[in-house]
């Protein structure tokens, strides 16, 4: 991948505005300090690099958030950032998919559209075509409505690139944090 684009594996979404940017940059900071490293923010989401499992500061995120009333909606850990193809995303998906234990079920979330290659031209994948290709990586039983896991991929435009975030969660690590 290209060195313009950020290197980043946690995804912090909040609500809008420049004042809610602000304080969940400071608070994310307060929180985590030199544990994270921000990368790069567009309309209400901010990319960091955690230096630790992004999965634990996620937690940490989340935990603290809704008792502090800061603004943020959700605290996503980033397993891969590959580029925004579908064969990189399986690719990736296939790296993860031990992560769900045998008999536990799965569903796939996707923001944003996924790209392939074909005759040397890039071709937008329909959602639908694009989780049934991610989704025939896992081979697992899989629950729509209340899955074990879910297998998340999330696309993200950073200037003239486009990446894909992919992760595999519980269902409550992309579940928006309440508010108190």
């Amino acid at each position: 991948m290209r060195s313009s684009v950020p290197d980043f594996n946690l995804i912090v979404v909040h609500e809008p505005g420049i004042e809610n940017y602000e304080r969940v940059r400071n608070y994310v900071k307060q929180l985590l300090g030199n544990r994270v490293i921000y990368t790069y923010s567009y309309q209400s989401v901010v990319l960091y690099k955690c230096l630790d499992d992004p999965h634990e500061c996620a937690k940490t995120i989340r935990e603290g958030s809704h008792r502090a009333g800061v603004p943020i909606i959700k605290a996503i850990p980033v397993d891969y950032v590959v580029k925004a193809n579908i064969e990189f995303v399986k690719e990736a998906v296939r790296k993860l998919v031990d992560r769900i234990p045998q008999g536990e079920t799965f569903r796939v979330t996707l923001q944003g559209h996924l790209e392939k290659i074909e005759e040397d031209y890039s071709i937008e994948l329909s959602s639908n075509e694009a989780v049934r290709e991610i989704a025939s990586e896992v081979n697992r039983p899989v629950n729509l409505v209340e899955p074990d896991w879910v297998v998340y991929v999330r696309v993200i435009k950073i200037g003239l690139a486009k990446v894909a975030a992919v992760s595999v969660l519980k269902p409550y690590e992309l579940a928006r944090i309440p508010v108190e």
